[in-house]
């Protein structure tokens, strides 16, 4: 008889039309996934959410090596079943980490936890996505910027947001103390705006991926403790007013002399134009401001908030200010109304070193920053008993909370006033009418 050779049979298909696996032997036998030997090493392999996993242990094939990382791969099993495993934890050098976490996120509802988000990466994600927003201003994005690029990034970058504690805070100080800005220390002030920063962005993270107020990394830790930032308020006397406008180049007198008498922002005062100015009426209106964008440009934009926006009645001695500058802004043909030698916008910081800070010194007066105008238009008329409401609105305050709080100790004896002597000779008036009407009831 003719021997019967052995025929070879390929895998049938199933319904779907895939190929049957040829059934699997050794420790891999009736179990979840496989592990397998290539090029030497010893891989897993298994599916997960309907995803073929194939990933290298980083062990040398050998036997004991087989068997360990057979056992891990059960284990993986057990952890898929009851809703355990996270890709991103048994294989953190993968590099399909980031696929998976979507799939989590997407068919499981996992979210990732603090451990799991680098803060670098978010926080970048988070300023470009402020950026878009249109929320905020252009100079605050640059505030936010700054402070991203030149601390937050460079020292918590690389951190997860689990790695945020009180006590990497309290290194973060001084750290920053340590880091010199344009040969200067950072103030405490400035180290405390820097942490307002990183809340902002732990608040978004954490309602991003759904951690609620479980997650506070500023727990425990205490702001660092700031001088009172009013007691860099120097105003200006009515007498030491004079004497520096005195000293000013005539093109600039007109321009401090409202400075001093309205109170206004700088980035306000040099954005007025002609056409804000009713000369009819006596009014100014208050719509713009020079500020900076996200760039670090000056720009022209809106006023720092709604209550900024606003139309002041002119008294005689601003508006005579403003006609004497009218009439430099006629000569120079400058779409502003303040406006350098050469008819163009004002450059603040050009005018401190040029005119500002010379003239100081020809009177003989402290230093001081430009924008003391504007605490001095404060001080002096809550010297002068003007109503504190009135004072709020032309200086563009939401409400008088703020001025009291503020200016109220810088009004003591500014104009050689007593505290209470009104409301003294007030009740010394009534107590006189009271004493007379009982001697005549006497009498």
């Amino acid at each position: 008889m003719k021997q019967a050779s052995v025929l070879e049979f390929q895998p049938r298909d199933d319904t779907a039309g895939r190929k049957i696996a040829k059934r699997k032997k050794g420790q891999n036998r009736n179990r979840f996934g496989s592990v397998r030997k290539i090029n030497g090493t010893v891989y897993t392999d298994f599916i997960y959410l309907g995803e073929r996993v194939r990933e290298s242990s980083g062990l040398p094939w050998n036997e004991e090596n087989s068997k360990t990382v057979r056992e891990q791969l059960d284990k993986i099993a057990v952890a898929i079943r009851t809703g355990q495993f996270r890709f991103a934890e048994v294989f953190p050098e993968s590099s399909r980490v980031e696929f998976f976490k979507e799939k989590e996120s997407e068919l499981l509802g996992f979210q990732e936890e603090p451990g799991d988000v680098l803060i670098g990466p978010f926080m970048e994600e988070w300023y470009q996505q402020l950026k878009s927003s249109g929320r905020v201003t252009g100079r605050t994005l640059l505030g936010y910027h700054r402070c991203q690029q030149l601390y937050l990034e460079p020292f918590f970058g690389s951190m997860t947001f689990a790695q945020l504690t009180a006590g990497q805070l309290e290194k973060f100080a001084v750290w920053c103390k340590g880091r010199k800005l344009k040969g200067k220390v950072i103030s405490n002030a400035s180290v405390n705006k820097i942490f307002v920063v990183l809340k902002i962005v732990c608040r978004s993270a954490a309602t991003r991926y759904g951690w609620g107020g479980t997650y506070n990394p500023f727990f425990g830790f205490r702001k660092l403790p700031e001088d009172d930032p009013y007691d860099a308020i120097q105003p200006f006397t009515v007498e030491e007013q004079k004497r520096l406008v005195d000293k000013l180049p005539q093109h600039w007198q007109p321009f401090f002399r409202f400075a001093f008498c309205a109170g206004l922002r700088q980035g306000e005062q040099v954005s007025l134009k002609p056409e804000d100015v009713d000369w009819e009426k006596g009014l100014v209106h208050i719509r713009r401001a020079l500020t900076r964008d996200a760039d670090g440009r000056s720009v022209e934009g809106t006023t720092k908030n709604k209550y900024s926006r606003r139309t002041i009645r002119l008294l005689p001695v601003m508006k005579k200010a403003l006609e004497d500058q009218r009439t430099i802004q006629e000569k120079l043909k400058s779409k502003y109304l303040f406006c350098s030698e050469r008819g163009c916008q004002v450059d603040a910081s050009n005018v401190y070193q040029r005119v500002w800070e010379p003239a100081l010194k020809a009177a003989n007066l402290q230093v001081r920053e430009m924008k003391q105008t504007r605490h001095t238009f404060a001080t002096v008329a809550l010297s002068c008993g003007e109503n504190p409401a009135w004072i709020a609105r032309v200086m563009g305050h939401r409400n008088t909370d703020m001025l009291i709080r503020v200016y109220a100790k810088y009004v003591e004896n500014l104009l050689d006033r007593t505290d209470g002597n009104s409301m003294n000779q007030l009740y010394e008036k009534q107590n006189a009418e009271t004493t007379v009407g009982a001697v005549k009831t006497e009498g």
